[in-house]
Formats: C-alpha cells, sequence, structure tokens
C-alpha cells in the first residue's frame, strides 16, 4: 500500500498527526534528507509525535516512513496511475481496452503486494505450517475461493488441512483446535465478523494464527504470529467487484504454499508422487 492510502485508512488521527501527515504528502521525495529530528522540527511537532505517527500509519518509525515514500514515489508510473482500481473500465470500453486495463491492474497488484510482504513472516508461517501437524483456514465470501484451492494444495502436500464454509463449522473447528495445530485467518480489511467471534478462542486454545489482510487488518488484530500483508488499492465497497484484492490474497497464499513445500520438499513430492495414482485423471495418461 503506498503512503497515501496508509495515510487515509489510519484511524482517529489527531490534529499534530494529520499536519505530519499534510507535510509528508507536500516533501515528497524530500523527506528522504530529513533526519526525525529535522522533520520533527520542520514540522513544528515532537519526535515522540513523529513516533505516533508512524505507528498510526502501520510502521516501525521514522526510517520506514522514509523507505515507504520512497517506495511511493518510485512506483507510480502513468501506466498504473491511469487505472481505477475500483472501475478499471466502462459502458465505452471494448475487449481490447478492458484486457488491457486488467492486464495492468494485475501486474500493479502483484508489484505491490510483493513489496509489502514481509519475507521474514512469510519464513515464519511457512515454517509453522511445516511444523506443525494440521491447519485450518478460517475465511468467508469470495475469499473461500482461493482458501479452499490453497486447502487443496496443501492436502495435495500430505498436509492435514480443513477450509470449511460454514461459520458453525468454523467456530465448532476453533474450538477443538490446540497448540498443535495452525490457523490461518484471511481478511482483506480485517473487518470480517467471524474474525471478532473465532479469534479469542484460537487464542485461547493457544493456537498459532496467520493472518492475510492489508495493514488494516494487522491493526485490528494485534499480536497474531505471523502477518502477510497484501496490496489495498481497492476500496471496499465502491468498485465493480474485487479484481485487485482476490489477486493479492492469490499471490499471498500460492507463495506461502510454495515456501512450505520448498522447506519440506523431498517428502511434500514424494506424497504428490505416491497420490498420483489415486488422483489422475482416466486415460491422462495415454496422452
Amino acid at each position: 500500500m503506498d503512503i497515501e492510502r496508509r495515510i487515509q485508512s489510519a484511524e482517529g488521527l489527531t490534529p499534530t498527526e494529520q499536519q505530519l501527515a499534510d507535510a509528508v504528502r507536500s516533501m515528497g521525495e524530500k523527506i528522504q534528507t530529513c533526519s526525525i529530528n529535522q522533520f520533527a522540527h520542520l514540522t513544528a511537532t515532537s519526535i515522540a509525535s513523529v513516533h505516533r505517527f508512524c505507528k498510526k500509519l502501520g510502521l516501525e518509525g521514522f526510517k520506514q516512513l522514509k523507505i515507504e515514500v520512497a517506495r511511493s514515489c518510485a512506483g507510480r508510473d502513468r501506466r498504473t496511475e491511469a487505472i481505477d482500481f475500483d472501475f478499471p473500465f466502462d459502458a465505452a470500453s471494448r475487449a481490447v481496452d478492458i484486457a488491457e486495463r486488467i492486464e495492468t491492474l494485475y501486474a500493479a497488484t502483484l508489484e505491490d503486494t510483493r513489496s509489502l510482504l514481509d519475507l521474514d513472516a512469510m519464513d515464519r508461517a511457512a515454517k509453522l505450517i511445516k511444523k506443525l501437524p494440521a491447519l485450518d483456514i478460517y475465511t468467508q465470501s469470495h475469499n473461500l475461493h482461493p482458501a479452499q484451492m490453497f486447502c487443496d494444495r496443501l492436502l495435495s502436500a500430505g498436509k492435514s488441512a480443513s477450509c470449511h464454509a460454514s461459520f458453525e463449522r468454523q467456530m465448532r473447528t476453533a474450538l477443538a483446535s490446540d497448540a498443535r495445530r495452525t490457523a490461518v485467518a484471511i481478511s482483506y480489511s480485517g473487518l470480517a465478523p467471524n474474525l471478532n467471534a473465532l479469534l479469542p478462542v484460537l487464542a485461547r486454545r493457544n493456537t498459532p494464527v496467520i493472518m492475510i489482510g492489508t495493514s488494516r487488518a494487522q491493526r485490528l488484530h494485534p499480536g497474531l504470529a505471523a502477518y502477510l500483508e497484501i496490496s489495498d488499492r481497492e476500496s471496499l465497497c465502491h468498485r465493480i467487484t474485487q479484481f485487485a484484492s482476490h489477486i493479492a490474497v492469490q499471490y499471498a497464499l500460492d507463495t506461502l504454499f510454495a515456501c512450505f513445500f520448498a522447506m519440506d520438499y523431498k517428502r511434500s513430492f514424494a506424497f504428490l508422487e505416491e497420490s498420483l495414482p489415486y488422483t489422475s485423471l482416466p486415460g491422462a495418461d495415454e496422452r
């Protein structure tokens, strides 16, 4: 997510923090020449205020703020800026226009998500999946489709996994969980109503949770085992459909599965080979 979206999605900015946000917008790349002391002086605020502002944006500190500003400035090109992530086409658009715009939207979403993913967190998440005997996926709505595909892939590699569509089954799974199971929670915004009920249960059961979502999801649900942050360029409501968010979630899940498989490659590949006679299509080996 670029710095402008971080500012827009930050909740409860004080007047001082809004003043700092305005300064970040107006300075742009010039902020790279400032130390935190200089930035506080230029904005007539304090170092403590700058630190609090960075935390509100989901950043560790001023150094990461500068990195995010640099990334936002460098990552914006005319082709990407011309794409509306919520309404990438209109009534006058032809197939050739729509195909190019969706391609650009996908490319920008993947690039953005790749820059946001914490690879150390990805490694921790993959190690948890490898270490613990079983995994349960908690999500709802359109995220169920990539979640169920992720579940099937884990099963194909010999990892016990579940992904239930109904809240009742998810809750019973959470109540039966313990420290020997990993949980993956998927929510673009973190506002999914099932999470408010499920996450406290998983915490009481000492089940480590991997969260896949935007920075807002991380702020709403702190203290989990790992966070895999995805692109946040898509509106929650004002859009045609989920063109960007489902690609971001799919990319994060595919990367997580590949990391897990690579960590346990020999065993996973052996299981995959052993299962092929039972799962291949009739006549597929004749081609």
